[in-house]
Formats: C-alpha cells, structure tokens, sequence
C-alpha cells in the first residue's frame, strides 16, 4: 500500500511533492526518482503530511509520533489494533496541530462515491459482502476486513452504528447492525473464500441498488416497476480521489467524504466488538447429540 500511495501522489504534483520514502525493508525500491529516506525521524521531519502505511500493530507509535511533531498523518486503515491506542490518537490530533485522517478508501470507490450522491436521507437496508484471500495478517478477518464495511454502514446508512450480533470466527464472520438513522444491514466478510467478491446490496424505499465494488459497476432497480439501469460512475482511481480529498481539507474545503480519526476508531471499535460477539456466541455453542 506504501508504493501504491507513493505513486499516486507522485502523480499529482499539482498537489503535492513526494518528499521521500522510508522503509524498514533495505531492498524495497521506491517508485521512480522519489528519495529514499533514512528513517522514521527524517521522514516525519521532513514532512507536512505522513502517510502511514505499515503493519496495523505499529500504527499507533508512527502515528503518535508524527501527530506530536505536528504533522498531519493518513493513515492506512485499520487506524490500529486496539480501542485504547485509537483513542488516544484521536485525543493527540485534538490536543495538537496536525490532522489525523484514516485510509477508508473504500469511501472512494466510485459504486460508493455514487451511491453517496444517489441517496437522500432515507432509511435503507444494506447488504455487504466482503471475500476472497487477502494478505497475511495477525488481526481478526473483522479487524482485517470488517472495518471496511463497518465504516461503510456509518458512511451511507446514516450516523452512528450500533451492533446487534455477530457470529463466525478468526476468517469468517456474520454482523447485523442498525445505524443511527433508522437503516438496518448484514455483513458477511470471509477471508478463507477461494475467490474474490465485494458485493454491496442497499435498498431504500423506491430503489434497490446492486454493486460490484471490484468491477466498479452499480445496476438501480424501480421497486415500483423492477426496470433496472446502469447507473454512471465517476472515473477517477480511488486511492487519488483520496489523496485529493485529504489535500482539499488541508486546503480549508470540507472534509465530508474522508474518514476522519474520530471515524477510524469508531470502525476499530465496532469491528473488536463483532469479533467479542463471535467469541462470546461461539464459546455459548453446546455440542449437538442424539438421544437413545
């Protein structure tokens, strides 16, 4: 993810300039011409903007020290491996000078970006699917995976999420959730699936959505009288709409579409919780038997 965010802010130096790169890994080749730095310290002190994107169990030490430097930081999702580390980032962008905004890119995916435009307020049903290998990670699949969908629940069901259970185990995972503004969902996430999906399902009182988040297409159906259309979407790679969110908010415009920390440690949040929940379900299970 480190390259991929190096590339795409290489791209847009109308934005920003790429100042260098750091990673622990010497035989890791920086995209181009782009610097390779020599640490953490020299990174951050060069910066106005570090984006962190290592493994989530050392997110938390990056991100707090580049916050106390002042710097702004994106980092990539989950925002950290713990409740307490989440909140106590958010506490340190609130007490100091940088900003803190969390790599939700999903938000930008363009069915996402769409169905943000599309939707007016109303109460909807949504439907998730998250599956398919991924890499290698010491986090829960919820923790891993679920973050995406739960932020994404929040994002276009309207307000704060509230669960209402969870089943499943370290791969896989079912979670029924109702948010704030009356919208009620299911998220199925399941990394040991032999292959890919990204399925996005949400129904509102005049229209059923469906969309494929990987091959970025959106079909609306009239409940009224079932025809369906494609629905147009926007072009551009989500991980630059992004990048170009984050420089807009820098700049003083709205900061709406990115995931601020406060919305990054709402999803860590959630996703322990489901997981608690899949513990807590599994551990009540009894054995099944016959009788004589």
């Amino acid at each position: 993810m480190g390259l991929r965010h190096a590339r795409v802010l290489a791209g847009m130096p109308e934005r920003f300039e790429l100042l260098g790169c750091y990673d622990p890994r010497r035989d890791l080749l920086a995209p181009g011409d782009i610097p390779r730095l020599s640490g953490e310290a020299e990174a951050i002190a060069r910066a106005d903007v570090v984006v962190v994107a290592t493994p989530i169990g050392v997110h938390a030490s990056t991100v707090a020290r580049a916050l106390a430097a002042g710097r702004h930081v994106l980092v990539e999702k989950p925002l950290c491996a713990s409740e307490a580390e989440a909140q106590a980032l958010v506490e340190a962008a609130a007490r100091g000078q940088g900003r803190l905004f969390v790599g939700h890119s999903e938000r930008f995916n363009p069915v996402v970006r769409a169905l943000r435009r599309l939707l007016r307020d109303e109460a909807v049903a949504l439907d998730m699917q998250r599956v398919g290998p991924c890499r290698p990670s010491d986090a829960s699949v919820l923790v891993n995976l679920g973050v995406h969908d739960l932020d994404l629940a929040a994002y276009l069901g309207g307000g704060e999420v509230q669960l209402h259970g969870a089943v499943g185990g370290d791969d896989f995972a079912d979670v029924l959730f109702e948010t704030a503004a009356g919208a009620v969902g299911h998220i199925h996430v399941d990394r040991s699936a032999p292959h890919r999906r990204r399925a996005l399902a949400l129904t509102t009182r005049d229209w059923i959505y469906d969309g494929d988040l990987l091959a970025h297409r959106l079909v609306r159906t009239s409940r009224d009288n079932g025809t369906s259309t494609e629905v147009p979407l926007p072009l551009e790679e989500p991980l630059a709409a992004q990048a170009r969110a984050v420089a807009d908010a820098l700049d003083g415009g709205s900061a709406r579409e990115i995931a601020s920390g406060r919305d990054g440690a709402a999803a860590v949040s959630l996703a322990l919780l489901a997981a608690s929940m899949c513990v807590t379900s599994a551990s009540t299970e009894q054995p099944s038997g016959l009788r004589g």
